[in-house]
């Protein structure tokens, strides 16, 4: 009876240590993916600005420039299944090109 106790006790103590582990885990690989997104976020805006260049070179409208660069992110990031908030890279892009307009007067 002792011993079927002890063993009783033993995996009381590893679920109650796993169920301290578990959720520990799953903030850290939250806290890594946020991580690497951020580092990588100024290599997505190089990459943008390498986009735009190239599109003023190639296109006349500025929708047309701002939906091919778009279009180039998208198949960028779905070949290396990276997840990038859409909307904030128009943001971006609208908000580069009001710079770049200012700059330019």
């Amino acid at each position: 009876m002792e011993q079927f106790n002890f063993w009783i006790q033993a995996i009381i103590s590893i679920l109650s240590g796993v169920a301290v582990l578990v959720p520990l885990m799953i903030k850290l690989i939250q806290f890594v993916q946020a991580g690497v997104k951020e580092k990588n976020w100024s290599k997505v805006l190089k990459l943008v600005m390498s986009l735009m260049a190239d599109a003023e070179d190639n296109f006349e409208n500025g929708a047309e420039r701002k939906e091919w660069v778009m279009g180039q992110l998208k198949a960028l990031a779905s070949s290396i299944d990276y997840d990038i908030d859409w909307d904030v890279i128009s943001e971006m892009i609208d908000k580069i090109c009001d710079v770049s307009k200012e700059i330019n007067k």
